[in-house]
């Protein structure tokens, strides 16, 4: 069953005129909308006028169910989108961090809003890999910071304490191929590669990618970034297609290869853990990924070509 998360609540109208001051003291409020997405956050689109000209920015604030995580998501994603916006990667702008925290009496930042939709599919599949995997490379190359160094945790603690258990965690243990692939996983992990360390998104699927015009022109929802293996991102990339019915990886390795140069280490390991963080069921993704423009996949469709992928894996294993 899917976690019941509480989101925070509407805004209200004097926390939106006071944003609009913050962001600007001669801001006049025009509107304010629900902005769909955002499974762990609500989000609102302010729109205010200044002068004759007319701005929109993004109000996310963060579930009281993420109150207690360390570091907390707001922090994460507000450090990251100071560091993304530095090096020119295709992501909103930090506008307002602890000014509207104060406002809204829990962790809310506001961005940029940028013109665009998730784009769950394309016509021309090779070209639709190519941007992702164009988009992401960048962020792959940033050089980390001492401050992101100290805020984002390494992907590699939480699979410590994945593989360190005796056995697999109950949400694994509920799939049929759950054990098999965790042990196989498990006794993998002491070889694979660890020296990696870059910026990564953690949750790079299309639902959290914005296109206009057939071109991506954003990667949001960066509350998940992690440092460590970039192969973690570009397997998020193939599995999750590979769920909705699409076969992308390779063309998403040899885009990769192509422009970033290098080799996707221990790719099917990667992909194994992708697996398996999507169980124990990965059908009740279908009604956010039908609300963000996805097909009419059903969910024991979904299901059934996670399953495919985990037999896959392992009769190569």
């Amino acid at each position: 069953m899917a976690e019941i998360r509480e989101l925070a609540p509407k805004p209200t109208p004097e926390q939106i005129t006071d944003l609009a001051l913050a962001i600007d003291p001669a801001a006049r409020v025009i509107s304010t909308r629900r902005f769909m997405g955002g499974i762990s956050c609500r989000m609102d689109v302010l729109k205010y006028s200044s002068g004759k000209k007319q701005h929109e920015v993004v109000v996310r604030q963060y579930g009281p169910w993420r109150k207690d995580e360390d570091p907390h998501p707001g922090t994460l994603e507000s450090a990251v989108l100071e560091l993304l916006g530095e090096n020119g990667v295709a992501a909103p702008a930090l506008i307002l961090d602890k000014a509207a925290t104060k406002i809204m009496g829990n962790r809310t930042v506001v961005t940029s809003f940028i013109d665009g939709g998730p784009q769950m599919t394309a016509d021309d599949i090779d070209d639709w890999s190519r941007q992702f995997v164009v988009a992401i490379s960048k962020a792959h190359n940033i050089l980390l910071t001492p401050k992101i160094r100290k805020i984002v945790p390494s992907l590699y603690t939480g699979l410590d304490r994945m593989f360190a258990r005796s056995e697999p965690a109950k949400y694994i243990a509920e799939h049929p191929f759950g054990p098999k692939l965790w042990q196989i996983a498990k006794d993998r992990w002491p070889y694979v590669g660890k020296s990696e360390d870059h910026l990564l998104h953690a949750d790079y699927w299309s639902g959290n990618t914005l296109w206009k015009n057939e071109k991506l022109v954003a990667i949001v929802d960066w509350e998940e970034a992690r440092i460590g293996e970039p192969t973690w991102d570009i397997a998020i990339i193939v599995q999750d297609a590979a769920c909705f019915g699409m076969d992308i990886e390779d063309a998403v390795i040899r885009h990769h290869r192509q422009v970033s140069g290098r080799t996707l280490k221990d790719f099917d390991f990667w992909r194994m853990c992708v697996a398996l963080g999507e169980m124990p069921d990965p059908g009740v993704w279908v009604s956010g990924y039908r609300a963000l423009g996805g097909g009419s996949i059903t969910p024991e469709e979904v299901r059934a070509n996670h399953t495919a992928s985990i037999e896959m894996m392992l009769s190569d294993a």
